[in-house]
């Protein structure tokens, strides 16, 4: 009895190690997959718009052949009023959560508002209205008291992700992104293409990095720093690249790895009000199988409890998988 009691809990931890191993790749994998496929739909679905939206053009206004345009105005005439306003609506930090439109009130059943692109870390993910929880864990997410992602002067569309998201990558490797990379940003009506221009490092509650600059057409990617301890952010700021042409995902791959530089990163640091620069080597990180979220301090939700909400269906098959395995282990026991 004692071997077999050894063999069985040798196959568990097999199986139990094997699962660990190979849950970010599962997870990465199949992210990556919705994502590709978010993106198909969604370019799909913005042609559709754009076709109807063409069908009496001739009889339309610029503005009003657009796709959507009750929510393209509605979204420009948010963007004019935050910037007049001085973004005064960031002293909330639950503003950065909250939605500022309803986009079904315009006629905008999907989702997702935007597609961004990341040729330097090979990374697509749909973008989201409002950094809740929930839109945090399928993507990016636009904050709140931000500009709305249609580009312009006097506007800074502010994106925030995961620094990988158990086991999805996300924003895991944004130490790699270096100044001069191209960032691609598609909406419903326009490619906005821009060139990242600063790297930062900040206190979470420093609002005024993520500014909108007077005069400036900017896009700030937001994601925690360092990896897995969560008590600042890591900032891309980049800036519109109006003469910039559209071009394929494997021409932007080729431009990456031929600008790729492997010394550190030159990061600008703002803590406690004072400024300094750090060097952030650009190595990639590989995930940990426990990996979680550790967003809220103080939560009384575990890691492993918010593991087990976001797994709980791969932590079933390897439950099964077990379970059958103990189950062969005993039948061959009782035959011998």
């Amino acid at each position: 009895m004692r071997r077999l009691l050894v063999k069985i809990g040798a196959w568990l931890a097999i199986l139990l190690g094997l699962a660990m191993m190979l849950q970010p790749t599962a997870a990465d994998w199949l992210t990556r997959q919705r994502n590709s496929k978010t993106a198909q739909q969604f370019a799909a679905n913005t042609a559709t718009a754009a076709d109807a939206a063409n069908t009496d053009s001739a009889s339309q206004t610029a503005e009003e052949s657009r796709p959507y345009p009750e929510l393209y105005a509605a979204m420009q005439a948010y963007n004019a009023q935050i910037y007049a306003d001085g973004q005064s609506g960031l002293t909330d930090p639950f503003a950065y959560e909250n939605p500022p439109l309803d986009l079904t009130d315009y006629g905008y059943d999907e989702e997702v508002l935007a597609m961004l692109w990341i040729p330097r870390l090979d990374l697509e993910l749909p973008v989201y209205l409002g950094a809740s929880r929930e839109n945090m864990a399928k993507g990016a997410a636009l904050l709140g008291q931000t500009s709305m992602p249609l580009g312009g002067e006097n506007t800074n569309t502010v994106l925030a992700a995961h620094r990988g998201y158990y086991g999805a990558e996300m924003l895991r490797n944004v130490q790699q992104i270096q100044v001069g990379d191209k960032i691609q940003l598609t909406t419903p009506w326009d490619t906005l293409i821009y060139r990242v221009a600063e790297l930062k490092i900040i206190d979470p509650a420093d609002i005024s990095s993520v500014l909108i600059q007077p005069g400036r057409d900017l896009l700030t990617l937001s994601t925690c720093h360092p990896y897995t301890q969560n008590y600042q952010r890591y900032l891309v700021i980049a800036e519109r690249d109006p003469d910039a042409a559209v071009t394929d995902k494997d021409t932007d791959l080729q431009e990456s790895e031929a600008t790729w530089d492997a010394s550190p990163r030159q990061v600008t640091m703002e803590t406690d009000g004072t400024t300094s620069i750090a060097e952030v080597e650009p190595q990639s990180i590989t995930p940990l199988p426990q990996e979680g979220s550790t967003e809220s301090e103080g939560s009384a939700v575990s890691n492993l409890m918010i593991w087990l909400e976001n797994n709980a269906l791969w932590a079933g098959f390897v439950f099964i998988a077990a379970c059958v395995g103990v189950l062969a282990i005993w039948q061959k026991h009782r035959e011998e």
